[in-house]
């Protein structure tokens, strides 16, 4: 598989968890905040997701994922411990949907890197599959080196920039005022 690092917009896309394990918890706490209308699908579900059970835009079903559970999903994770279930998943899923396969990455179309956010800043770091231990070990390394107040730095270069937006200066004027908030002593 060839990948295309992308990021998405999730809010408001129906995003489908099938299982209810720990890969899914981890996976459902990623997703969190993105403001997706969340699904799990799984006849048992990890206590740590059923806390959710009353929030908007969250929804837990304890059976065993049915075709129409991923109908009109944007994303679907697959993250049960069956071959078989997941590869129903798989096999039932349209091909304009994103489907994630935790238990094969090759059998998706997308894949979920580990990721380090500071605010605006996101890092993700992705091995192909090869070994995402070693993507998570990356993960951390660099959350020692872009620490929290990464997010508060991104954030005033975020306000620089949309105030230089509204400005009449040139392209050329705007990269230099850019370039040297971005050297200032950071912090």
């Amino acid at each position: 598989m060839r990948e295309y690092p992308v990021t998405l917009n999730l809010v408001g896309k129906k995003v489908v968890i099938v299982g209810g394990g720990r890969i899914a918890r981890r996976k459902f706490k990623g997703l969190l905040g993105c403001g997706a209308k969340l699904k799990v699908v799984s006849p048992d579900i990890h206590s740590d997701i059923k806390k959710y059970v009353d929030s908007d835009n969250i929804t837990l079903v304890e059976r065993a994922v049915r075709e129409c559970d991923i109908h009109n999903a944007f994303l679907i994770i697959v993250a049960t411990n069956s071959y078989e279930v997941n590869e129903f998943v798989v096999k039932h899923a349209e091909d304009n949907q994103l489907v994630n396969a935790s238990h094969q990455a090759d059998r998706g179309n997308v894949s979920l890197p580990a990721t380090l956010r500071r605010g605006r800043l996101v890092i993700s770091v992705f091995t192909g599959g090869a070994s995402p231990l070693l993507a998570k070990k990356i993960r951390d390394d660099l959350s020692l080196q872009y620490d929290q107040s990464y997010g508060q730095y991104v954030e005033s270069l975020y306000k620089k920039r949309q105030e230089l937006k509204s400005n009449n200066m040139s392209e050329s004027e705007k990269k230099v005022i850019l370039e040297k908030a971005m050297n200032k002593t950071f912090l």
